[in-house]
């Protein structure tokens, strides 16, 4: 009888672990632009939301962004739009940034990004890496139509799609509104306000994010 219950209970578990995904965690100086083929628009108040993926190949844009405190001041120095593909199952993934503190490191990171992709034991995840460089003003950027014509490439971390295999955008609905595959990143107002928020009291939190509801 006890084997009957055991085998049942292990029958039991088998399709809980057979749908089990990854789940990448977001720093707070992590901005995450898209992920395989999705457009993501961050949150200015809270902690970022982990993003839950299905198990395989997993391709994700991103910038990592440095906020320099320098007296009463802090500045934002953004790296370029940082592309990385990886292959994981059933792992949790984080981030693992250098110590940037100085203006100087933090366009010392823009130049040359080095990061690691660790898994819930904190062992290194293996990744390729690259970067979506767009010059001039960039008024909006459309990060998901760059992903597809990045991935037609034969950079370390394209996909390597041809042109058939690219399909279009699916749209999303969040909140009653229908929102194409799009993304602008963050403004400068946006990143003192998240910044700042962070910083506060909980206390100081409950009364703005009361003020912005009532507004």
């Amino acid at each position: 009888m006890r084997k009957l219950i055991l085998a049942s209970l292990f029958a039991m578990l088998l399709p809980m672990s057979a749908h089990a995904d990854v789940t990448l965690h977001l720093n707070n100086n992590v901005e995450l632009l898209a992920f395989n083929g999705q457009a993501h628009k961050g949150t200015v108040f809270g902690t970022e939301e982990p993003i839950v993926l299905e198990n395989g190949t997993q391709q994700i844009a991103f910038r990592y962004v440095a906020s320099i405190e320098e007296g009463k001041d802090v500045t934002f120095v953004k790296s370029d739009v940082i592309v990385a593909k990886f292959n994981a199952d059933d792992k949790e993934i984080h981030f693992d940034f250098p110590d940037v503190r100085t203006t100087k490191q933090a366009r010392e990171f823009r130049k040359k990004p080095e990061f690691k992709l660790l898994d819930g034991s904190d062992s290194a995840v293996p990744f390729a890496q690259g970067t979506l460089e767009k010059s001039g003003f960039q008024l909006s950027r459309d990060y998901v139509s760059e992903l597809q014509r990045f991935n037609q490439t034969a950079e370390p971390a394209s996909l390597q799609l041809s042109a058939t295999q690219v399909a279009a955008p699916v749209p999303t609905v969040r909140s009653g509104k229908v929102v194409v595959g799009d993304s602008v990143g963050k403004n400068e107002e946006e990143y003192q306000l998240h910044y700042w928020y962070q910083k506060a009291d909980q206390e100081t939190k409950n009364r703005f994010r009361a003020f912005i509801n009532a507004n």
